[in-house]
């Protein structure tokens, strides 16, 4: 099975290690997938723990690193944002969260996401998604 891979679950795994709940399905993944605009988040989230938890910015550089090897295929945004558009207009939510639905439905791949309110969304629009306590249903 492939899975699209968004940042919040990329981070429980780098930083929980092997007690993360999401690092079985990425240990059994055929392919883990991401939109281009993750190396973006996967940055930003570095930086908060830079900003809020006081990682020095090398500590912080290897952990985005370590949330980008994760992923073995980026897809470009330009394959993905007009149905990460309509989707986003749709469902009155942003669009960054939207690409990776839209990548997960164009790919018929599950979503994995810590982000409750992603994994809510997903469910609504028929979107297979994995979140903390597993598939959702």
């Amino acid at each position: 099975m492939k899975v699209v891979l968004d940042v919040s679950a990329a981070f429980a795994v780098i930083t929980a290690g092997a007690s993360s709940q999401f690092l079985p399905q990425l240990e059994s993944a055929a392919q883990v997938l991401a939109p281009d605009l993750y190396y973006s988040e996967a940055a930003n989230a570095a930086w908060k723990f830079h900003h809020i938890e006081g990682l020095s910015p090398e500590a912080s550089h290897k952990l985005a690193e370590r949330a980008i090897q994760l992923v073995d295929i980026f897809f470009p945004s330009e394959l993905l944002w007009k149905e990460a558009l309509e989707m986003a207009c749709k469902i009155a939510h942003p669009i960054y969260d939207c690409y990776y639905l839209a990548l997960a439905r164009q790919e018929e791949s599950a979503l994995l996401t810590a982000d409750r309110r992603l994994i809510k969304i997903a469910g609504e629009l028929r979107i297979p998604v994995i979140g903390p306590e597993g598939p959702a249903a």
